[in-house]
């Protein structure tokens, strides 16, 4: 099991990866776009806050490990079959996940330790994770059952939204444009 690690004492990655490049039309609209970016991110990240009573460290760790679980799913040698003909909700696709543990997290995410491991604590309280006898955790379907049917239908619409506006607006001239911007959606 190895997940990204997270090192502190190294320099920010954006600062070793390249620049990335601009597609066209993002130097004419950059002020817009951000805009766009970050109401879309805040509300997001207000809605995560919300669910998870304000607790931000414990988005992350679930977050990574229900990652780190079913990345392999998806994957070329991943135990499932057809997508289409996958259920989530059958207890034993969750027994195929690969799990990860407090040691792994901490080094991926840069949370110490113990913090980590109250976090999953609390997660297997609110029956999101399993912990297997050698201390290991995996997601449980209540993770599914919780985020599948709205919250992650409401964050895949307000992403396709605004990914069509965003094309719009790289698509566009600023002459095309004028003053007269589509409002950005609302909530």
């Amino acid at each position: 099991m190895t997940l990204k690690k997270h090192n502190k004492s190294q320099p920010n990655s954006r600062a070793t990866e390249p620049r990335p490049v601009p597609p066209p039309g993002y130097e004419q609209h950059q002020g817009e776009i951000a805009l766009r970016m970050s109401h879309f991110l805040l509300r997001y990240l207000n809605t995560l806050y919300r669910e998870f009573d304000g607790d931000l460290a414990l988005v992350i760790v679930l977050g990574e490990i229900a990652h780190h679980n079913v990345c392999r799913m998806f994957s070329a040698e991943g135990p499932l079959g057809p997508l289409q003909e996958t259920n989530y909700y059958d207890p034993a696709l969750y027994a195929t996940l690969e799990p990860c543990n407090a040691f792994s997290l901490a080094a991926a995410t840069g949370i110490p330790r113990e913090t980590v491991r109250r976090k999953i604590g609390q997660l297997v309280k609110r029956g999101w994770l399993r912990r297997d006898p050698d201390s290991s955790v995996r997601i449980r379907p209540s993770v599914g059952q919780h985020f599948r049917p709205d919250f992650n239908v409401r964050l895949l619409l307000e992403l396709l939204e605004v990914s069509e506006e965003l094309k719009k607006l790289l698509d566009s001239t600023p002459s095309e444009r004028g003053h007269s911007a589509r409002p950005m959606s609302k909530q």
